[in-house]
C-alpha cells in the first residue's frame, strides 16, 4: 500500500490553496505572507528542516498569522536518489527541527524537493501516515515575471485548486503575482486557505507526529544543589518573572502588558496540582534558569525549562537538576519534548543513556 498522493481538493468546494515550497535563505519571506494577507488569504508553506532550525522564531510568526507550515525534508535532498535509511532519517530530522522550532507536533503532510520520488519512496510514506501534496507547478522557480506567472495560474484556479509556487530567491516575482491571483480568487467566490482545510473539505484529515528525547536519571554527576530552590508565590516568583522575561524565551509573551500575562502563567505552574515540582536557580542576586517537571507512569517529565543563557552548560544544569529530582522521586527515566537533539547529544557526551522516540497517540 502506497501513500495517498493529493493534487487537488473537492470540486464541490469554493477553496484554493496557495502553497510554497523551501522558504527563503537568503532574503526574508515577508514578501510573501504580505501578498496573501492583502487579500485575506492563508497560505501552506512546504519548508525545509534546515529552515526551521535557521527561523523558529519566524516559524512561530507565521504560524501565529494563520498559515501553514509543512514537511520539505531536512536537507532539501532528492529523495528519489536515498537510501532506505536515509529516507527516514530526512523525514525524523524535519519533524524534530518543526516541532522544536513550533512547540507542535509535525503534520504529517510533505511535499518532495524537485518532486523528485519512485514508487517505493510512497510506500515508505504510508508506513508514517504520510500525505503527499502536489499541484499545479507554475514553474515560477525558473523565474518568469509576474504577468506571465498570472496568465499560467488563472486557468488552474478553480475550486479545490491546489497552486504550487516557491518562496526562495529564485521566485522574486511570485509575490506580486500571488497578489493578483488572490484577488482573481476573490472574484471567482474562492476562499484561499491553508492546505488542511481544504482536504478537510474533502474529509481528508491530516495527522500529526511528535517526539521526545528519553534520557537515564543520572544523580552522580556534580550537582549544585544550593542555587537551586523551589518557586512559590510572592517576591520569588515576581522577580523570577521579571528576569525570565529577558531571555528570549519562545513561551514568554511580548509587547504591551507581556509582564503581567508571563506572571500569570508562571503563577498557574506553581499553583499546579499532582506532583509537579517547579524550582528556579539563582545566584549573583539573580534568576538564570528555571525548571518545572511532573511525575508520571514513572518518568520524570520536563514540561518548561528556560536558561538566561543559550550555552550548552545552562542546559546542562537542569539536567543535573532534573535527575536529582527523578532520583528523589523513584523514577529511573527522565524525558521532554523540548530541546530533543541538544539533550540527547549532551548525555551522549556525559555517558548517559538516552534516545529520541516517537510519542504514540
Amino acid at each position: 500500500m502506497t501513500a495517498a498522493t493529493i493534487t487537488r481538493g473537492n470540486p464541490e468546494a469554493a477553496v484554493c490553496a496557495f502553497t510554497f515550497d523551501d522558504g527563503p535563505m537568503r532574503i526574508s519571506i515577508d514578501a510573501w505572507l504580505e501578498a496573501l494577507e492583502q487579500g485575506g488569504a492563508r497560505g501552506t508553506f512546504f519548508l525545509t528542516g534546515e529552515w526551521f532550525d535557521r527561523h523558529p522564531q519566524k516559524a512561530r510568526e507565521l504560524l501565529a498569522r494563520g498559515h501553514e507550515l509543512a514537511m520539505h525534508t531536512y536537507h532539501h535532498r532528492r529523495m528519489a536518489e536515498v537510501s532506505r535509511d536515509v529516507f527516514f532519517e530526512e523525514l525524523q530530522l524535519a519533524e524534530l527541527a518543526y516541532q522544536e522550532a513550533t512547540g507542535r507536533p509535525a503534520p504529517a503532510i510533505l511535499r518532495f524537493p524537485y518532486a523528485s520520488y519512485r514508487e517505493e519512496n510512497l510506500e515508505w510514506l504510508r508506513e508514517w501516515d504520510y500525505l503527499l501534496v502536489e499541484g499545479e507547478d507554475t514553474v515560477d522557480w525558473s523565474g518568469p515575471p509576474s504577468a506571465q506567472l498570472v496568465e499560467r495560474a488563472i486557468p488552474a484556479l478553480i475550486p479545490g485548486a491546489i497552486l504550487v509556487f516557491h518562496a526562495n530567491e529564485n521566485a522574486k516575482e511570485t509575490p506580486q503575482a500571488v497578489r493578483s491571483l488572490v484577488r482573481h480568487a476573490q472574484a471567482e467566490g474562492l476562499a484561499s486557505v491553508p492546505v488542511s482545510e481544504l482536504l478537510h473539505a474533502d474529509g481528508i484529515p491530516i495527522r500529526e507526529r511528535a517526539w521526545q528525547v528519553r534520557f537515564k536519571a543520572d544523580p552522580s554527576s556534580a550537582f549544585l544543589g544550593e542555587q537551586w530552590r523551589r518557586v512559590e508565590e510572592g517576591e520569588e516568583l515576581r522577580r523570577l518573572a521579571a528576569d525570565s522575561l529577558e531571555w528570549g524565551n519562545p513561551k514568554a509573551p511580548t509587547g504591551a502588558g507581556a509582564y503581567g500575562k508571563w506572571l500569570e502563567m508562571l503563577s498557574a505552574a506553581v499553583q499546579a496540582e499532582g506532583a509537579t515540582r517547579f524550582a528556579a536557580r539563582s545566584f549573583a542576586g539573580q534568576h538564570w534558569a528555571y525548571a518545572r517537571a511532573s511525575v508520571k507512569g514513572g518518568t520524570l517529565v520536563l514540561e518548561d525549562f528556560a536558561t538566561k543563557e543559550a550555552h550548552a552548560d545552562a542546559l546542562v544544569y537542569v539536567l543535573q537538576w532534573a535527575a536529582q529530582e527523578a532520583s528523589a522521586a523513584g523514577c529511573e527515566w527522565i524525558s521532554t519534548a523540548l530541546d530533543m537533539r541538544r539533550i540527547r547529544k549532551l548525555c551522549e557526551q556525559m555517558g548517559i543513556e538516552a534516545e529520541i522516540v516517537r510519542l504514540h497517540g
